[in-house]
């Protein structure tokens, strides 16, 4: 599968799921939703679905981070009602077509 179909079917899933998305640099990618804070329902649904959207992304030797519920920052999300997970790497022509995806939107 080619970078720019990668990308338009993490796009489309992102957008399936009610996240957005952003590019950060070349090398970091972003997703977040929102929701009512202290909506355990709703940050449970988030947690799930964030890595799994991330894992759509082929950046290699990086890591994850964020408001996921294995840290502090998943309290922090759950308070705020803003749930928001990174993930770095090396994929540049991914970010590339998810930037170009950007431009047209």
């Amino acid at each position: 599968m080619s970078a720019k179909e990668q990308a338009a079917k993490f796009v489309a899933e992102c957008q399936r799921r009610g996240f957005t998305w952003e590019v950060v640099s070349p090398s970091v990618i972003r997703v977040r939703k929102s929701f009512a804070p202290y909506d355990r329902d709703a940050y449970t649904d988030c947690d799930h679905f964030g890595p799994q959207l991330l894992s759509l992304a082929p950046l290699k030797g990086g890591s994850v981070w964020g408001s996921d519920g294995g840290s502090v920052g998943g309290h922090v999300a759950l308070s705020n009602g803003d749930y928001v997970l990174s993930k770095s790497g090396e994929g540049v022509r991914f970010t590339n077509a998810l930037a170009k995806i950007k431009g047209k939107s």
